[in-house]
């Protein structure tokens, strides 16, 4: 499954493009911490889930109907319907990969998803299951490849906020609860 995103998601500040996107994955069953980030980024045009949570999710699709999601399933999803367990989205000219990645063994290391992400040619992936964050970049051969998981918002209450402009992807996570000093 491929999809471009581009036309109704673009916003304009001072004349560069932006997409704001939401990233969660492992929800399991907190659908009121989904709703409760979603609310603090008003401006946020696209929501995608990593799976392990798509009740939740569904809740919050209802609940803001002008948000664009896209959302695939993971291994905790087991009435998912047609989701699909993984999609390549086009996010203004990135070819970004989504995936639970529990078909990748990511609780085991990145390799594998890597080179998954290699052989289908993409800028990024984006991928759940093991509920830690991660940002960092790699490069297989001279193919560099963004990878971002965006911890549990159910567990951990992280989730990451994704801007893109003119082709750029920046990464952040965020925590719903941030650490007392």
């Amino acid at each position: 499954m491929s999809v471009d995103t581009r036309p109704s998601l673009w916003y304009i500040k001072n004349e560069v493009i932006f997409i704001k996107i939401l990233v969660f994955s492992d929800s399991h069953g907190r659908a009121s911490n989904i709703i409760e980030a979603i609310e603090k980024h008003p401006n946020c045009s696209l929501v995608i889930f990593l799976g392990d949570g798509l009740r939740d999710i569904a809740y919050a699709e209802d609940k803001f109907p002008d948000i664009t999601f896209f959302k695939v399933k993971g291994n905790c999803d087991l009435v998912a319907g047609d989701t699909p367990k993984e999609a390549i989205l086009d996010l203004d000219g990135i070819k970004v990969l989504i995936t639970h990645g529990d078909k990748y063994h990511v609780k085991y290391g990145l390799a594998t998803i890597l080179y998954a992400g290699a052989e289908k040619e993409v800028d990024a992936i984006l991928f759940g299951h093991t509920h830690l964050p991660v940002e960092l970049c790699e490069y297989v051969a001279d193919k560099r490849i963004q990878l971002f998981n965006p911890g549990s918002i159910g567990a951990c209450g992280t989730y990451g906020v994704i801007n893109t402009a003119n082709g750029i992807l920046v990464t952040n996570i965020a925590k719903l609860y941030p650490e007392k000093p």
